[in-house]
């Protein structure tokens, strides 16, 4: 099963986190496997490969890391 995400460029350092530690975590976690490509202005393509619950998996991860990130960006004001 194959699944693509958009994702806003403002994003990227949180899916793919320093040095690559957020995507990697991802990957491991889920077991999926995930390539990011240059999508439309201002987005990334994330594609995501494997089982349905690897996918469900690493799309749930995907979102607590923009979540994180959100929560950080309110957080300092």
């Amino acid at each position: 099963m194959t699944h693509s995400m958009q994702v806003p460029l403002s994003y990227a350092d949180a899916v793919i986190g320093a040095a690559g530690a957020s995507i990697s975590y991802i990957r491991r976690h889920s077991g999926a496997t995930i390539s990011i490509q240059e999508g439309a202005p201002g987005e990334m393509t994330v594609e995501i490969t494997g089982s349905a619950s690897q996918v469900q998996t690493a799309q749930q991860l995907i979102k607590v890391f923009f979540c994180l990130t959100l929560h950080q960006q309110f957080s300092s004001y």
